[in-house]
């Protein structure tokens, strides 16, 4: 992590030379909240006031730590800034062979206090200077003459004052915020040893809580992102100032704790705050009993949406699944439904783009004959991948946002993504190199193994008007031979859940070379490189030529239909209750699968706007 967190300064140089714990008149010292958590308590002498260390530990600045053969002993690390704590513990205990039990842990600027049980081990770490740590090389000292953080209260215990409450406050934040990202992740507190060693065992009717977001606050002001994931959090009064400092706030998870009435969100919204998250897009309720007993609802979780999306109408997506925001972040709900003016372009739309008709020809074959493999023999793909193909996946949780979408039921369905998004490789989520890296699929085999490990599938690709393709050529200096882009957009339906999913397909295509596998099957080409996007389904029509298109916002009750076709809509209309504009977007959303349709009515119904039953 950078030494510069990202908004304000704060954090680097606010702790050298300030006077702390010598009753110096800092900024720090003057705040209300750290005097509260930092106040002994005046229940007598033992009793436990503010955070006191556990029973039989060393109070945090108590007794010093002089240089002698037995005793803790205080030694400091440089280089270790910012790196994660827990991580660098157990490299230290790998290092020196056994486990080095450092405690009473603080930071001041970039270097790092902490005590271990013996001279023995700190002449241990001594000799393990200049080595090297997430990339920063380390230097270690013994020191003779500890440095001291704070002043115990007698007869207390425990941390006594401001300064010390916050010095390990800010050695929280420093391993659990990311200012890269600008997120800041506050889980399973408990479990850190920062915390332990402050005396809290719950989180609940602490003011711990508080006192963490007042201080991020400051020294990160523009966090986007808060996990506040394993705290066992049963109300969210600890965390009902989140909105006043974090106004950017964006995504929240508080996935696994024990909310059980979803009426605890009310103090994060406009219903129970005067500063709401105005601005959340994603929240994360996964876990928690209130959750839980929604979900199993018999309208398939319909409700659970409504009610979340009555509190934040802004967000998009729920336990990381996509749905449609009734408003845009920053604004009221009220304007979602003012709906812009269709934008006219300046030429007919056309379903497809070929650069000439031998392309075209090209195009048509190759696309035909993948997806009739991708669909029923997965394995035969090896047949038409490069030796040296490369594969990405990305997963688009963005709602849909045209207005078939809106009103489809099938794009309202609540659709799990789950095995997708752990190969996803979408680079506005995933920030770090490593997992980018990763996420790239080289190589022949690595890749027809990774699709076949995707959920079975079905493209309609005997209904044209379902897809769009674009396919030019790309000239490529010192290429011997030509390169072909191909970019196609359309569906397919998962064979065990029955979702219908949109997605979008960039090949690249050389011509296959003769007598190679691709060619004794018939494929024009080899794909050297795929890029495949899905995302909730969105229908087809916005690419359909202009004089097929309808006036509205879908399907048009004159569409031409088979008798078996009337004579679903008939049935599907009588047994539901919709009208035949909607019997037919029901019906066409599950690709006339009667069956489909009736089984999945239920769960959407909740979904569907009033007119559908007019």
């Amino acid at each position: 992590m950078s030494n510069q967190p990202f908004g304000r300064g704060g954090g680097r140089g606010r702790g050298r030379g300030r006077g702390r714990g010598q009753g110096g008149g800092t900024q720090w010292n003057s705040s209300p909240v750290f005097s509260r958590l930092g106040t002994a308590s005046s229940q007598g002498a033992g009793s436990n006031g503010g955070f006191n260390s556990p029973a039989g530990s060393v109070p945090f600045g108590g007794a010093s730590m002089v240089g002698q053969n037995s005793g803790p002993v205080q030694v400091s690390i440089k280089g270790s800034h910012g790196k994660p704590e827990p991580s660098l513990l157990k490299f230290l205990d790998t290092k020196v062979g056994r486990p080095v039990n450092m405690s009473n842990i603080n930071y001041r600027g970039e270097i790092m206090y902490a005590n271990v049980p013996s001279m023995e081990i700190a002449q241990e770490l001594l000799k393990l200077s200049g080595i090297r740590f997430y990339g920063e090389k380390l230097t270690f000292q013994i020191k003779t003459h500890p440095v001291k953080f704070g002043t115990s209260a007698a007869g207390h215990g425990g941390c006594s004052d401001s300064a010390s409450v916050r010095d390990r406050l800010i050695a929280l934040l420093q391993t659990r915020a990311d200012p890269q990202s600008n997120a800041l992740d506050l889980s399973a507190l408990t479990q850190d040893n920062i915390i332990r060693d402050m005396g809290v065992e719950s989180l609940q009717d602490s003011k711990v809580f508080e006192a963490i977001l007042v201080l991020a606050a400051q020294l990160y002001p523009d966090v986007a992102t808060v996990n506040l994931a394993n705290n066992g959090l049963s109300s969210l009064r600890p965390v009902a100032n989140l909105g006043v400092h974090f106004p950017k706030l964006r995504n929240l998870s508080l996935m696994n704790n024990n909310i059980r009435d979803l009426r605890e969100l009310n103090c994060l919204s406009a219903s129970g705050s005067k500063v709401p998250l105005s601005n959340l897009c994603e929240l994360i309720l996964q876990g928690n009993p209130a959750s839980e007993a929604e979900c199993q609802r018999a309208d398939g979780g319909a409700s659970y949406v409504e009610k979340v999306q009555q509190r934040f109408p802004t967000i998009n997506m729920l336990d990381m699944n996509p749905v449609t925001p009734r408003a845009q972040p920053g604004q009221p709900a009220g304007n979602s439904s003012v709906q812009e003016a269709p934008q006219t372009l300046p030429f007919p739309t056309a379903q497809s783009f070929s650069e000439d008709q031998s392309i075209n020809e090209l195009a048509v074959a190759f696309l035909a004959g993948f997806f009739k493999l991708y669909d029923e023999n997965r394995g035969g793909l090896a047949d038409i991948y490069d030796q040296g193909a490369l594969f990405s996946l990305m997963v688009d949780t963005t709602g849909p946002t045209s207005e078939f979408a809106r009103t489809n039921p099938g794009s309202q369905k609540r659709v799990d993504f789950t095995t997708y998004i752990r190969i996803s490789r979408n680079l506005a989520r995933v920030k770090s190199h490593q997992k980018r890296i990763h996420a790239l699929v080289v190589g022949k085999a690595a890749v027809v193994q990774t699709i076949a490990q995707l959920p079975p599938t079905f493209h309609p690709v005997q209904d044209a008007q379902r897809f769009s393709f674009d396919a030019w050529r790309i000239d490529v200096n010192g290429a011997l031979q030509g390169v072909a882009a191909v970019t196609v957009h359309g569906e397919f339906t998962e064979q065990q859940s029955r979702n219908v999913i949109s997605f979008d397909r960039s090949f690249m295509l050389v011509p296959a070379p003769p007598g190679s596998a691709a060619a004794a099957m018939g494929s024009p080409c080899v794909v050297t490189n795929d890029q495949l996007t899905i995302r909730r389904y969105n229908g087809f029509h916005s690419w359909l030529p202009a004089e097929t298109q309808t006036v509205g916002s879908g399907p048009s009750p004159a569409l031409n239909l088979t008798p078996e076709q009337q004579e679903m809509a008939r049935a599907l209309q009588e047994q539901t209750g919709m009208n035949a504009e909607w019997t037919l977007k029901c019906l066409e959303s599950y690709s006339w699968n009667f069956h489909q349709a009736m089984s999945e009515f239920p769960q959407v119904r909740g979904t569907l706007p009033p007119e559908a039953f007019q």
